[in-house]
């Protein structure tokens, strides 16, 4: 593993243990979703590698909406301890050669989280637009 992937690991365990947990869990289940749009949409010519991609993504998102569940109703609902979590969706990804869709959604959440977090000139925090 790359030190990338390790400063990457790093930086969505400190994110768990954060007030930013929710919206992270939220950001890349939003990006998964649309990982999951662009295999049928953009990939889907490319036969039944593209559904296992699908069902890879569809998986990962399973794993994060219940991480976030857990979050907002622990007493109700089951997660993954933080240091399963990434573990358990690169095993996912991986189940459907599905890792170029994870790190996608992985890099385009932390960055959003980054401009999030960086003021603007006037102080207040930036809120940078979803991507479709």
């Amino acid at each position: 593993m790359g030190d990338g992937a390790v400063n990457v690991r790093a930086e969505v365990h400190s994110i768990l243990a954060s007030e930013s947990r929710e919206t992270f869990l939220l950001a890349l289940g939003h990006r998964l979703g649309t990982s999951t749009r662009v295999v049928f949409v953009e990939d889907g010519e490319a036969g039944s590698g593209s559904l296992r991609a699908a069902r890879a993504c569809n998986e990962m998102m399973i794993v994060v909406w219940s991480q976030l569940w857990a979050t907002r109703a622990p007493e109700t609902a089951s997660g993954y301890p933080d240091a399963e979590f990434l573990p358990v969706l690169l095993e996912k990804a991986d189940a459907g050669d599905a890792r170029p869709y994870l790190r996608d959604a992985l890099e385009s959440t932390l960055l959003h989280l980054r401009a999030s977090a960086r003021p603007d000139e006037e102080g207040t925090a930036q809120r940078p637009t979803p991507e479709a």
